[in-house]
């Protein structure tokens, strides 16, 4: 990559749904051999519970940018993520944190993946860092560090990265991405206190450490 490119984390997140019985026919196919309908389908279920639905980060990949959710979308969305439990015991929001380069999303949130991911990405903060896997996420990419570069690698025999037209490796400047990744920690800090404001209805102090930061947040 150029000194010139432009680098950003992207925090995205999947929007959970209720599922019952009046569920629209699931369309045949993918969201990628048949986008259309999937694009509709996923706009339909979305709003049975949701007021102001945001715009996919990609179409056909159902993850959407946490920071266009509005405040009573996040209200919906936190009751249909824990569920029954209390709100202690939930782990983070199902989602992760996308790499985009020049506009261009090069590395994408794997399935099962939480936004507690933030913290193995904190590694990047150390120039000497040792290379590391997200814990959550499957597969995961493996991040290193070669001189002033960032190397992910995103191989796994066992399964493919998703969306299937993913690089297999790609390649930062250590410098710009590591600007990019403080200016993520920001703007998730703001976001945070944003969050907060639901946590009486809740009944916890923050609702960001649990949700955001995994209960690791200190700051």
């Amino acid at each position: 990559m150029k000194l010139t490119d432009k680098i950003d984390f992207i925090p995205l997140i999947e929007l959970p749904t209720t599922k019952g019985a009046q569920n629209n026919r699931v369309p045949e196919g993918t969201s990628f051999t048949n986008t259309k309908e999937w694009d509709l389908y996923q706009e339909i279920e979305l709003r049975k519970n949701y007021i102001d639905i945001p715009r996919p980060i990609t179409t056909g990949i159902y993850q959407y940018r946490l920071f266009d959710i509005k405040i009573e979308d996040l209200k919906t969305l936190i009751k249909l993520h824990i569920g029954d439990m209390p709100i202690k015991d939930a782990c983070s929001l199902f989602g992760g944190y996308a790499i985009s380069i020049n506009g261009q999303i090069a590395l994408y949130p794997q399935c099962c993946g939480l936004m507690e991911e933030i913290q193995q990405w904190k590694n990047i903060l150390n120039e000497n860092f040792e290379d590391f896997s997200l814990l959550e996420c499957h597969p995961s990419p493996v991040i290193t560090k070669n001189k002033e570069r960032i190397i992910i690698f995103c191989n796994d025999e066992g399964e493919p990265f998703y969306p299937y037209f993913s690089n297999n490796q790609i390649e930062l400047n250590y410098q710009i991405t590591k600007n990019a990744f403080i200016i993520l920690l920001n703007q998730l800090h703001l976001f945070s206190k944003k969050l907060d404001t639901l946590a009486a209805e809740f009944n916890t102090e923050s609702i960001a450490n649990i949700l955001i930061w995994g209960r690791n947040e200190k700051e």
